[in-house]
């Protein structure tokens, strides 16, 4: 392995690390609709997609855009699970969460599934489903802002986690190809840091809350995945970065607007 692809691996912990830590503590600061939309901003996916394009190539990282959605409803699937475990027990809602994310993250690989037509039919059914059980069946209601004392070793563990993460998908898509990369650009390593934070703060109603807008908030995630797919390789992958989070972004906006002002 070569000094510049290390040097590129080091900087995408450092830099995704900062990101993912940062765009958590502005979450915190408001109620849990604005923290859902700010959690669900492109992180994990950004950090990624840009540092397998720049470690590999422009095609590579949009090869791994193929995968995007059907991974966002997973990860929504993910969500449902944690809220419907945690007012029970937090580890076993944890342990379920993630063992959902990854058995069903492990049939996607062990089915060589990428096409991106059938990615975004599984996201819109995977995605409508969860939602109507958190808000028609489990009726998780929006809370207020709360304020929260951070720690050091907060940062930390935030850090090393997303940090980890992202580096973990340059590198295995580096030996593993574009739909190993794909999957793991896509892992709740946000809604991971987020949940664990708001729980053991304020408990699993408020954490709870949080995730629900989360949800809907990482529409946006799934939005930047499929405007990379189409202007990474016309535009290159500076511009192509703006131009999917500009879009991104303004989605995000929207949903703010339009989504969030209706659920409770």
């Amino acid at each position: 392995m070569d000094k510049v692809f290390l040097i590129k691996l080091f900087l995408s912990f450092i830099i995704g690390s900062v990101w993912v830590t940062g765009s958590t503590v502005l979450a915190e600061r408001y109620g849990t609709k604005i923290g859902g939309i700010v959690t669900g901003l492109p992180s994990t996916i950004l950090f990624g997609l840009f540092f397998i394009a720049w470690t590999q190539s422009v095609r590579v990282a949009v090869e791994a855009t193929e995968i995007v959605p059907f991974v966002g409803g997973i990860n929504s699937l993910f969500l449902v699970v944690y809220i419907l475990l945690v007012r029970y027990n937090f580890w076993l809602a944890l342990a379920g969460a993630i063992l959902v994310w990854f058995l069903l993250s492990f049939v996607l690989v062990f089915f060589g599934i990428n096409d991106f037509k059938i990615s975004i039919f599984t996201y819109i059914l995977l995605f409508s489903i969860s939602y109507y059980i958190v808000e028609k069946k489990l009726k998780i209601k929006s809370e207020m802002g709360k304020d929260i004392s951070f720690t050091f070793s907060m940062f930390l563990v935030r850090g090393v986690i997303s940090g980890f993460i992202i580096a973990l998908t340059v590198f295995l898509t580096k030996i593993g190809g574009p739909l190993i990369g794909g999957l793991f650009t896509m892992f709740p390593a946000m809604f991971l840091g987020t949940l664990l934070i708001t729980y053991f703060s304020h408990g699993p109603s408020f954490s709870s809350a949080v995730m629900k807008s989360s949800m809907i908030g990482a529409i946006s995630v799934v939005v930047y995945g499929i405007t990379a797919r189409f202007v990474f390789i016309p535009f290159g992958l500076w511009l192509g970065t703006i131009i999917s989070l500009v879009v991104s972004y303004l989605f995000a906006f929207l949903i703010h607007k339009t989504a969030m002002g209706k659920i409770a």
